[in-house]
């Protein structure tokens, strides 16, 4: 069994290297293996430089430049853990060192979950100031109330906990401070680790230890401890933020993605692409998306275009180069068409572009000063709008530029501000190959919407989201309105609402829901006013803030274009989409849609229906 043993450290250089030393004599006397963590909470001064001069084997020391607070290095250090059980101790040692032994003597004995060290054990020996005691008894008092945990101190700076209940904990935790202890117990209790107990301890404590106030409640620390208590339970119980199903909130918290940022790829030395496209045949879009590729400013790329057949006469008319591949796969879905491109792929980024996209000349050497960073597993870049589109296919475009339209997912549509993502579709998305083979490629159970499932993959394989950046610009045909665009619109919608079932996690957000609510209410209101008079005013107010609102949007658009028509299409468009999206969204949530694979138009090559 190897224990794992967390020391954290803020601004102690003078005495962090005897500290270590007496840790490291302590455990030396036990039966287990271990390896002692010391984690320098902010390289402020020259405790990061003393620990370093510990030179054993079994002691690592890590830190970071900001002072993040005392729980944060806790569990900054735990994920760096590899035993079997990992403690946790302050940095200078009030606690008798032996204490370690006892503590996991105790694990061994009632096959703990966790075990915590109680300075109001029975057995415990302790020596520390009154107005200690006081705030003790206080809280345990508060903890028992608040989250039934049968536990007469929480607070004492010393604890073990198995590897499997780290696993489960940490990824939800939020405390940087002052109330992690209880967090770490609460939320163990919460997700069924009930095996939790106490052991004794010898500690002394003298007044010059502490700092706090007489007056308790006016204490700094107690007050932001109550606070950060209090709002463990607001979350625990009435959010209910730490059960499962809420993956997607914890990696976008500041702990959990700074954590994860600590863990990095293998840098890429130099970026080298392997641009993967896929089509049914060689048709007119692929032909120009083909010839802007051979335009790129950047070296090292190549092109695998998967297609169902493509014949020697149609390739070689081309003239594309060594640069460029096609590969013939017969009737499959783009998923597996990709997963396809990926395996024969040699570059170490993948770079996923639809057949109906073209890129910008500096479209990788853009998106390769963003995978200089370690750090970046995917990436995510604007699909805009053609500048020599027709007049149908660009109104088209102005729709899906509208929040109104695409809520808060129009920076797919036009260049934003930077940003982290989660999901992102395969018209312009980048991934490492290394990273996309770990979460094995594409599901090719879904189409349309692999893509959202892979995004899902990769955020919770590396526990952060990925970044969006606005440079690496691809052009985007768009289906021309009306027809084409509202059959789009409604593959979009279905998908959706079948995903919000199976992958709540990106796929419940509010604005993906707002189409359907509009629906209902369009239809449901008359109804109910009828029964409830009164209730008349507020539909048509919210009808007239609904239509002043497209009505806003279509004359900007009018305006812009100077021509009426544009802003007609536009408001007529806006209408248009939320019926027929929120329609299907409702179909997708209510039964499984029937995913099939787009008929194509022998004669062009090109889908049919958009």
């Amino acid at each position: 069994m190897l224990v794992s043993v967390i020391i954290p450290a803020y601004k102690q250089e003078k005495t962090i290297k005897k500290n270590i030393e007496e840790v490291h004599k302590a455990l030396s006397k036990t039966k287990w293996d271990f390896e002692i963590i010391v984690v320098v909470d902010g390289l402020l001064d020259k405790t990061f430089e003393e620990a370093s001069k510990v030179k054993k084997d079994n002691v690592e020391v890590v830190g970071y430049e900001q002072n993040q607070g005392k729980g944060f290095a806790v569990k900054y250090g735990m994920t760096q853990a590899s035993g079997d059980y990992v403690a946790f101790i302050d940095a200078g040692v009030d606690i008798n060192l032996e204490s370690i032994a006892t503590l996991l003597e105790h694990v061994l004995l009632h096959k703990a979950d966790v075990v915590v060290a109680s300075k109001r054990h029975p057995a415990s020996k302790v020596n520390y100031p009154f107005m200690r005691k006081l705030y003790s008894w206080g809280y345990y008092t508060l903890a028992r109330l608040l989250f039934n945990l049968k536990l007469t101190d929480t607070q004492a700076g010393l604890k073990v906990f198995k590897r499997e209940v780290l696993d489960a904990v940490l990824p939800r935790l939020l405390i940087k401070e002052f109330a992690f202890d209880i967090e770490m117990l609460a939320v163990a209790h919460r997700l069924g680790f009930r095996r939790i107990y106490e052991a004794p301890i010898e500690l002394s404590l003298n007044f010059d230890h502490t700092t706090f106030s007489k007056f308790l409640f006016l204490d700094s620390f107690i007050q932001r401890m109550m606070n950060d208590t209090l709002a463990v339970f607001y979350r625990l119980k009435i959010l209910k933020y730490y059960d499962d199903g809420n993956e997607h909130k914890w990696i976008q918290h500041e702990i959990a993605q700074f954590l994860a940022s600590q863990i990095r790829l293998e840098k890429i030395e130099q970026p080298e692409f392997s641009v993967i496209v896929t089509a049914r045949r060689l048709n007119k879009d692929l032909r120009e998306c083909l010839a802007h590729l051979s335009k790129l400013d950047y070296p090292y790329f190549e092109v695998i275009v998967l297609v169902d057949e493509i014949n020697e006469v149609e390739e070689k008319k081309l003239n594309l180069g060594d640069k460029f591949r096609f590969i013939a796969v017969g009737n499959k879905g783009p998923g597996e068409k990709r997963n396809i491109g990926a395996g024969v792929a040699t570059g170490n980024i993948l770079a996923f572009l639809d057949d109906d996209a073209f890129p910008k000349k500096d479209w990788l050497k853009l998106a390769a000063e963003v995978f200089k960073n370690s750090n970046t597993y995917a990436l995510g870049a604007p699909a805009v709008t053609p500048p020599k589109a027709s007049f149908l296919e660009r109104i088209a475009g102005k729709l899906l530029e509208s929040s109104l339209v695409s809520g808060n997912t129009i920076f797919r549509h036009k260049p934003t501000k930077h940003q982290f993502i989660s999901d992102y579709p395969t018209v312009n998305l980048f991934v490492r190959r290394d990273a996309f083979l770990s979460v094995g490629g594409f599901t090719t159970e879904f189409w349309p919407g692999e893509d959202t499932k892979l995004c899902l993959d990769l955020v919770e394989k590396f526990r952060r989201p990925f970044p969006y950046d606005p440079k690496p610009i691809v052009y985007h045909h768009r289906r021309k309105i009306f027809l084409p665009y509202l059959k789009q619109i409604s593959r979009y919608g279905q998908h959706r609402g079948q995903f919000a079932r199976l992958f709540p996690e990106t796929s419940r957000l509010l604005f993906y829901f707002m189409p359907t609510l509009f629906v209902l209410g369009l239809v449901l209101g008359p109804i109910v006013s009828s029964f409830f008079p009164v209730l008349w005013y507020l539909y048509f107010t919210v009808v007239g803030i609904y239509l002043f609102l497209i009505l806003r949007r279509a004359a900007g658009v009018a305006i812009e274009d100077l021509n009426p028509i544009s802003g007609l299409l536009v408001f007529v468009g806006i209408i248009l989409t939320h019926i027929v999206y929120g329609i299907n969204f409702i179909i997708g949530l209510l039964k499984r849609p029937k995913l099939q694979l787009r008929s194509v138009d022998i004669n062009t090559g090109n889908y049919l229906g958009g």
